[in-house]
Formats: structure tokens, sequence, C-alpha cells
């Protein structure tokens, strides 16, 4: 006769098993918002106001933990494209970085993003910077 004992871990098996993938299933769609949530709020924290302008969209999920990553363009110029990455994961540990990429070839460049200030001086190594620089006329959008 098989033992009751055996019954009881089984039961407790599945249960276990259904709840963690009910967790999973759970995470995986509210993955996008929190991606796209904690990217606003840490660029905000970073840049300053300016950031409520940027339009973050999640990237693809690369792996179930709490592991957040969201991007947005900010503009193609002179064959580089420029871009913000957030990530950040379950432990505290959060990074803005502008991604600079040639649309013609594999090379890209990442750098952290500090400050609004500090972002300024990226950009002022890029193609870009001949629009955006104020001193030759560079306009707001």
């Amino acid at each position: 006769m098989t033992h009751p004992i055996m019954f009881a871990a089984a039961k407790l098996l599945i249960t276990a098993e259904e709840r963690r993938t009910a967790a999973r299933e759970s995470a995986f769609r509210t993955w996008g918002p929190r991606s796209v949530t904690a990217a606003s709020r840490y660029a905000r924290s970073v840049l300053g106001d300016e950031a409520v302008t940027l339009e973050w969209e999640p990237l693809e999920v690369l792996r179930l933990e709490e592991h957040l990553q969201a991007l947005v363009s900010l503009d193609t110029v002179g064959g580089q494209h420029l871009e913000l990455y957030y990530s950040g994961n379950g432990d505290g540990t959060e990074r803005l970085a502008l991604r600079r990429s040639c649309i013609s070839c594999p090379s890209q460049q990442v750098d952290d993003v500090t400050s609004l200030e500090q972002l300024g001086q990226l950009l002022s190594r890029t193609p870009a910077w001949q629009e955006i620089n104020p001193r030759n006329g560079g306009a707001q959008a």
C-alpha cells in the first residue's frame, strides 16, 4: 500500500509548481509596463523634468527575472542612431546609457549617463551636435 506521505508530497509539489507558473505568467504580463515605469522614473531622477517627454518602449524579454529594460530612440543624424537605454534589476541597481550605433555598420558605443549635463557632453561628440548646439542656433523641437 502506498504511504499517505507520498500523496501529500506529490500534492504539495504540484501546488508549488502551479503557483510558480502563475507568478511567472503574471510577471511576464506586467514586465513591459513595469520596465517603462521604472525607466521613466529613473530617467527623471537622473536627467530632471526634461525627461518626462521621453517615450520609453520595453525591450523584448530576455529572461523572466526582475531585470527591467526599456529604450527610447532620440534621433538618427549623420549615419549615427542615438538612443537612451535603461536597465534595472531587483536589487536596486539601475543604469541609464546613451547608445550610439552606426546605421551602415556593426559599430556601437555605449556610455553611462549620470546627469543631463553629462548627456550633453556625450551628445557634443556626435553628428547631432550641429543641429542641437544652442551656440549654432540649435532649436528645440
